[in-house]
């Protein structure tokens, strides 16, 4: 049996967006990957938004009771892909593990990223996912790709959670689709 790749989504207080990212891939990536998430400065004690739960509802998404985590280094390094919403996020992770990881990207840049790039390799969907960073990395080099961030609903209208929310859907499917998880 194929070890499942470790993936993380990161964003600020993980009640928003990247448990958004973290129940959406979790559902898709289902046998290649075990997905968590966390924040830079974690909710600890609260749970995802009801806001951002109608918008998941409507991308066919439903989370369980969720406890927010505060981002570590150790969650970092012990990952196989980081997939953050911000590039506050990514200088976060670099001033904390003390250099830019290789295996580091925005959600909506890897997205893009993928659109270019080689398909990774590997016999089973975890292989090609734990090798994903690899050949998103290649891509990056070839052409600079900026980390465009997903814009933190937190506190505004239910249209920008959706709008957020349709973003995700659209970058995990984009990777989804990329890596052949299904």
């Amino acid at each position: 049996m194929t070890e499942r790749a470790k993936v993380l989504m990161v964003c600020t207080g993980n009640i928003c967006r990247s448990p958004a990212m973290h129940y959406l891939a979790a559902r898709e990536w289902a046998e290649a990957a075990d997905v968590t998430s966390a924040g830079i400065s974690a909710e600890v004690g609260m749970d995802a938004t009801p806001e951002i739960r109608r918008s998941a509802t409507s991308h066919g998404v439903t989370f369980p009771r969720h406890r927010p985590t505060q981002l570590t280094a150790q969650l970092v390094e012990r990952a196989d892909l980081v997939l953050v919403a911000t590039e506050q996020h990514a200088r976060w992770i670099e001033r904390e593990v003390g250099y830019w990881p290789k295996h580091m990207f925005g959600l909506k840049q890897a997205a893009e990223l993928a659109t270019r790039a080689r398909p990774p390799e590997g016999d089973t969907p975890a292989e090609r996912l734990r090798a994903a960073a690899g050949a998103l990395l290649v891509a990056g080099q070839q052409e600079r790709t900026p980390l465009r961030s997903l814009d933190d609903p937190w506190s505004l209208d239910q249209g920008t959670y959706d709008r957020v929310m349709t973003e995700i859907a659209d970058a995990v499917s984009t990777l989804t689709e990329w890596a052949s998880l299904r």
